[in-house]
Protein backbone atom coordinates (compact mmCIF):
# COMPACT_ATOMS: atom_id res chain seq x y z
CA UNK A 1 0.00 0.00 0.00
CA UNK A 2 1.44 3.31 -0.92
CA UNK A 3 0.55 6.83 0.68
CA UNK A 4 -0.36 8.85 -2.10
CA UNK A 5 -1.03 12.97 -1.95
CA UNK A 6 -3.17 14.37 -4.68
CA UNK A 7 -3.07 18.06 -4.07
CA UNK A 8 -5.73 20.69 -5.51
CA UNK A 9 -4.37 24.14 -5.70
CA UNK A 10 -7.39 26.70 -5.96
CA UNK A 11 -7.81 30.44 -6.30
CA UNK A 12 -11.95 31.72 -6.20
CA UNK A 13 -12.93 28.23 -6.68
CA UNK A 14 -16.33 28.69 -5.45
CA UNK A 15 -18.54 27.49 -8.70
CA UNK A 16 -17.16 24.11 -9.50
CA UNK A 17 -14.60 23.28 -6.39
CA UNK A 18 -17.60 20.64 -4.61
CA UNK A 19 -18.50 18.96 -8.00
CA UNK A 20 -14.89 18.67 -9.00
CA UNK A 21 -13.25 17.33 -5.75
CA UNK A 22 -16.71 15.08 -5.08
CA UNK A 23 -15.31 13.78 -8.67
CA UNK A 24 -11.95 13.26 -7.85
CA UNK A 25 -12.99 11.55 -4.44
CA UNK A 26 -15.24 9.08 -5.79
CA UNK A 27 -12.69 8.48 -8.95
CA UNK A 28 -10.14 7.47 -5.54
CA UNK A 29 -12.90 5.48 -3.82
CA UNK A 30 -13.40 3.39 -6.80
CA UNK A 31 -10.08 2.98 -8.19
CA UNK A 32 -7.33 3.94 -5.68
CA UNK A 33 -9.10 1.85 -2.74
CA UNK A 34 -6.00 -0.43 -2.43
CA UNK A 35 -3.69 2.51 -1.32
CA UNK A 36 -4.13 5.94 1.55
CA UNK A 37 -4.99 8.25 -0.63
CA UNK A 38 -5.42 11.94 0.68
CA UNK A 39 -6.98 15.08 -1.34
CA UNK A 40 -5.95 18.17 -0.16
CA UNK A 41 -7.28 21.27 -1.43
CA UNK A 42 -4.60 24.10 -1.25
CA UNK A 43 -6.08 27.14 -1.05
CA UNK A 44 -3.80 29.85 -2.41
CA UNK A 45 -5.84 33.58 -0.67
CA UNK A 46 -8.74 32.76 -2.13
CA UNK A 47 -11.64 35.92 -1.49
CA UNK A 48 -14.89 33.97 -2.25
CA UNK A 49 -15.90 31.20 -0.40
CA UNK A 50 -13.36 28.35 -1.22
CA UNK A 51 -12.53 28.46 2.30
CA UNK A 52 -15.88 27.77 4.14
CA UNK A 53 -17.03 24.78 1.39
CA UNK A 54 -13.51 23.77 1.37
CA UNK A 55 -13.83 23.04 5.33
CA UNK A 56 -17.19 21.56 5.00
CA UNK A 57 -15.87 19.24 2.27
CA UNK A 58 -12.81 18.45 4.89
CA UNK A 59 -15.37 17.61 7.92
CA UNK A 60 -17.46 15.53 6.09
CA UNK A 61 -14.91 13.28 4.05
CA UNK A 62 -12.10 11.56 6.16
CA UNK A 63 -10.16 11.70 2.78
CA UNK A 64 -10.13 15.25 1.68
CA UNK A 65 -7.53 18.09 3.75
CA UNK A 66 -7.24 21.37 3.61
CA UNK A 67 -4.73 23.80 3.26
CA UNK A 68 -4.12 27.66 3.34
CA UNK A 69 -1.55 30.35 2.09
CA UNK A 70 -1.58 34.02 3.15
CA UNK A 71 -0.04 34.90 0.01
CA UNK A 72 -0.77 33.58 -3.42
CA UNK A 73 0.89 31.55 -5.83
CA UNK A 74 -0.26 28.36 -7.44
CA UNK A 75 3.57 26.96 -6.31
CA UNK A 76 3.39 28.26 -2.63
CA UNK A 77 -0.50 26.43 -2.32
CA UNK A 78 1.37 23.29 -3.83
CA UNK A 79 4.92 23.27 -1.53
CA UNK A 80 2.81 24.13 1.18
CA UNK A 81 0.00 21.34 1.35
CA UNK A 82 2.97 18.85 -0.05
CA UNK A 83 5.22 19.94 3.18
CA UNK A 84 2.04 19.22 5.62
CA UNK A 85 0.77 16.07 4.11
CA UNK A 86 3.99 14.22 3.24
CA UNK A 87 3.41 10.87 1.04
CA UNK A 88 5.28 8.56 -0.85
CA UNK A 89 4.02 9.71 -4.26
CA UNK A 90 3.19 13.52 -4.78
CA UNK A 91 0.11 14.61 -7.39
CA UNK A 92 -1.02 17.61 -8.78
CA UNK A 93 -3.99 18.47 -10.58
CA UNK A 94 -5.79 21.53 -12.23
CA UNK A 95 -8.41 22.30 -10.31
CA UNK A 96 -10.99 22.72 -14.06
CA UNK A 97 -10.21 18.99 -14.05
CA UNK A 98 -8.81 19.77 -17.26
CA UNK A 99 -7.03 16.74 -17.79
CA UNK A 100 -9.42 13.05 -17.74
CA UNK A 101 -9.50 11.82 -14.50
CA UNK A 102 -9.34 8.33 -16.06
CA UNK A 103 -5.27 9.01 -16.46
CA UNK A 104 -4.92 9.66 -12.81
CA UNK A 105 -3.96 6.04 -12.19
CA UNK A 106 -1.54 5.91 -15.45
CA UNK A 107 0.33 9.05 -13.51
CA UNK A 108 0.86 6.68 -10.31
CA UNK A 109 1.94 3.67 -11.84
CA UNK A 110 5.25 3.94 -13.05
CA UNK A 111 6.57 5.72 -9.63
CA UNK A 112 4.50 2.61 -7.95
CA UNK A 113 6.61 -0.16 -10.19
CA UNK A 114 9.45 2.54 -9.20
CA UNK A 115 9.69 2.47 -13.40
CA UNK A 116 10.39 6.50 -12.46
CA UNK A 117 10.49 9.19 -9.88
CA UNK A 118 8.41 11.76 -11.64
CA UNK A 119 5.60 11.25 -14.30
CA UNK A 120 3.98 14.30 -16.31
CA UNK A 121 0.87 14.84 -18.14
CA UNK A 122 1.86 15.61 -21.78
CA UNK A 123 -0.90 17.08 -24.15
CA UNK A 124 1.40 16.75 -27.10
CA UNK A 125 2.63 13.16 -27.52
CA UNK A 126 0.77 11.27 -30.30
CA UNK A 127 -1.75 9.28 -28.18
CA UNK A 128 -2.98 12.16 -26.37
CA UNK A 129 -6.38 13.79 -27.38
CA UNK A 130 -6.16 17.80 -26.58
CA UNK A 131 -9.49 20.99 -27.36
CA UNK A 132 -7.06 23.81 -27.17
CA UNK A 133 -7.23 26.73 -29.18
CA UNK A 134 -4.18 26.94 -31.72
CA UNK A 135 -2.68 30.21 -30.17
CA UNK A 136 -2.42 28.80 -26.64
CA UNK A 137 -1.43 25.37 -28.37
CA UNK A 138 1.11 27.23 -30.17
CA UNK A 139 2.75 29.80 -27.27
CA UNK A 140 2.93 26.96 -24.94
CA UNK A 141 4.62 24.73 -27.99
CA UNK A 142 7.04 27.55 -28.07
CA UNK A 143 7.70 27.90 -24.54
CA UNK A 144 8.48 24.48 -24.46
CA UNK A 145 10.88 24.69 -27.69
CA UNK A 146 13.08 27.41 -25.61
CA UNK A 147 13.27 25.69 -22.42
CA UNK A 148 14.72 22.59 -24.00
CA UNK A 149 17.18 24.80 -26.01
CA UNK A 150 17.99 26.41 -22.88
CA UNK A 151 18.94 23.25 -21.00
CA UNK A 152 19.29 20.86 -23.45
CA UNK A 153 16.37 18.85 -22.39
CA UNK A 154 13.80 16.88 -24.36
CA UNK A 155 11.26 17.32 -22.38
CA UNK A 156 7.28 17.86 -24.76
CA UNK A 157 4.74 19.26 -22.08
CA UNK A 158 6.43 21.41 -18.91
CA UNK A 159 3.04 23.69 -17.86
CA UNK A 160 0.60 20.96 -18.06
CA UNK A 161 -0.96 20.43 -14.53
CA UNK A 162 -0.81 16.89 -14.14
CA UNK A 163 2.20 15.80 -12.18
CA UNK A 164 3.22 13.16 -9.98
CA UNK A 165 6.61 12.95 -8.09
CA UNK A 166 7.94 10.79 -5.39
CA UNK A 167 9.05 11.72 -1.95
CA UNK A 168 12.87 11.53 -2.68
CA UNK A 169 12.23 14.45 -5.34
CA UNK A 170 10.18 16.73 -2.23
CA UNK A 171 12.70 15.49 -0.11
CA UNK A 172 15.42 16.63 -1.73
CA UNK A 173 14.96 18.79 -4.85
CA UNK A 174 11.52 21.20 -3.25
CA UNK A 175 13.45 22.52 -1.06
CA UNK A 176 15.71 24.17 -3.79
CA UNK A 177 12.79 25.75 -5.99
CA UNK A 178 12.39 29.38 -5.48
CA UNK A 179 9.39 29.84 -8.00
CA UNK A 180 6.51 29.87 -5.57
CA UNK A 181 4.11 30.70 -8.99
CA UNK A 182 2.97 29.02 -12.02
CA UNK A 183 6.78 28.11 -13.25
CA UNK A 184 7.22 26.19 -10.33
CA UNK A 185 6.33 22.79 -11.35
CA UNK A 186 8.39 23.41 -14.39
CA UNK A 187 11.55 24.28 -12.37
CA UNK A 188 10.44 21.06 -10.20
CA UNK A 189 10.85 19.19 -13.14
CA UNK A 190 13.95 20.56 -14.48
CA UNK A 191 15.97 20.51 -11.14
CA UNK A 192 15.27 17.19 -10.88
CA UNK A 193 16.30 16.21 -14.52
CA UNK A 194 19.80 17.50 -13.84
CA UNK A 195 20.21 15.46 -10.88
CA UNK A 196 19.31 12.47 -12.90
CA UNK A 197 15.92 11.51 -11.51
CA UNK A 198 14.30 9.11 -14.02
CA UNK A 199 10.81 10.77 -15.66
CA UNK A 200 8.33 9.48 -17.75
CA UNK A 201 5.82 11.32 -19.92
CA UNK A 202 2.35 10.20 -20.14
CA UNK A 203 -0.61 10.79 -22.84
CA UNK A 204 -3.78 12.30 -21.79
CA UNK A 205 -7.19 13.76 -22.45
CA UNK A 206 -6.98 17.37 -22.66
CA UNK A 207 -9.71 20.29 -22.73
CA UNK A 208 -9.26 24.12 -21.42
CA UNK A 209 -12.90 23.50 -22.05
CA UNK A 210 -14.11 22.51 -19.23
CA UNK A 211 -16.07 23.31 -16.80
CA UNK A 212 -16.28 26.30 -19.60
CA UNK A 213 -20.06 27.14 -19.50
CA UNK A 214 -19.18 28.31 -15.21
CA UNK A 215 -15.49 29.30 -15.55
CA UNK A 216 -13.88 31.47 -17.46
CA UNK A 217 -9.46 31.27 -17.51
CA UNK A 218 -7.79 34.22 -15.22
CA UNK A 219 -4.87 33.53 -16.58
CA UNK A 220 -3.28 36.81 -17.92
CA UNK A 221 -1.95 34.32 -21.12
CA UNK A 222 0.88 36.30 -22.55
CA UNK A 223 2.05 37.48 -19.01
CA UNK A 224 2.46 33.90 -18.16
CA UNK A 225 4.82 33.28 -20.94
CA UNK A 226 6.69 36.58 -20.09
CA UNK A 227 7.26 35.48 -16.57
CA UNK A 228 7.81 31.74 -17.82
CA UNK A 229 10.81 33.53 -20.15
CA UNK A 230 12.02 35.29 -16.86
CA UNK A 231 12.45 32.58 -14.78
CA UNK A 232 13.43 30.32 -17.33
CA UNK A 233 17.16 32.63 -17.70
CA UNK A 234 16.92 32.99 -14.15
CA UNK A 235 17.25 29.31 -13.18
CA UNK A 236 20.01 28.96 -16.23
CA UNK A 237 21.72 31.12 -14.43
CA UNK A 238 21.24 29.58 -11.11
CA UNK A 239 22.78 25.94 -11.73
CA UNK A 240 24.36 26.20 -14.83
Amino acid sequence: MKKISIVVPVYNEEKILEQNILKILDFCQKNLYSHDYQIIIADNNSSDKTGQISQILEKKYLNIKYTYTNNKGKGLAIRTAWNKYPASINCFMDADLATDLSYLKNLIEPIILQKANITIGSRYLTASKIDRSQLRTLLSKINTIIINWVFGLKINDYPCGFKAFDYEIIKNILPNVKNDSWFFDSELLIRSIKLNYKIQEISVEWSDNADKKIRHSRVNLLKTILQYLKETIRLKIQIQ
